[in-house]
């Protein structure tokens, strides 16, 4: 009587590895070619699986793209949630607040990050369109999710996450404008120069020393 839930489990388990092996067959593709474009053969090749396989867990290349999109977004949140170790210890404190997401986001890897994204979307305007939606989807996600952690009031942490987030996209298109992308030393040192330049904005702001 054991038998079929056994047959099941190892079902449900070998469905969820060829899941994840297709999703890591197109990140691998993308940063190795720079561009999301690979065929449902190079997939199928480089995740070890057959063809038909990728069509049993999505119904289109493009599919395929959005969903390594939303991994790899929902990713990098943990890695900032991480990173920012936000705790109730900051009793709701504004400057307390900007220092740990401004120290979070300084120590994680975004170069490589946008490098992958501007691969991925590839110019695509349906694309653009859809990871747009995930990321505010990610964004209002974090929001929520500072704003239990730190005790702060969450109007205050989305206008803060907001301003942050659309600070770090113009940064990147400036970055990948000046660098093309690279992740060798030289572009790397100007990413981090342009970040910091956008945290002492923000931080600042514009009114006139007193």
């Amino acid at each position: 009587m054991t038998t079929e839930p056994i047959a099941m489990d190892r079902r449900a388990e070998l469905k969820a590895r060829h899941r994840e092996a297709i999703l890591d067959a197109a990140d691998s593709l993308i940063l190795d070619k720079g561009k999301a474009r690979f065929s449902v053969d190079e997939l199928a090749d480089r995740a070890d699986i057959a063809r038909r396989t990728v069509f049993n867990h999505f119904s289109s290349l493009d599919d395929v793209i959005m969903t390594s999109c939303t991994r790899t977004l929902n990713r990098a949140i943990d890695e900032f949630l991480t990173v920012a170790s936000v705790t109730p210890s900051s009793h709701g404190s504004r400057v307390q607040l900007f220092d740990e997401v401004a120290t979070a986001i300084q120590a994680m890897d975004l170069p490589s990050l946008v490098s992958y994204f501007f691969g991925l979307l590839d110019g695509d305007d349906a694309r653009t369109q859809n990871a747009d939606s995930v990321f505010m989807r990610s964004t209002e996600d974090l929001t929520v999710e500072l704003a239990r952690r730190s005790g702060a009031d969450e109007f205050e942490v989305a206008i803060l996450v907001s301003t942050l987030m659309n600070g770090i996209g113009v940064v990147a298109q400036y970055w990948m404008v000046q660098s093309g992308g690279s992740l060798d030393t030289a572009s790397r040192d100007l990413w981090n120069s342009l970040l910091h330049r956008l945290i002492t904005i923000v931080r600042d702001g514009y009114s006139a020393p007193s």
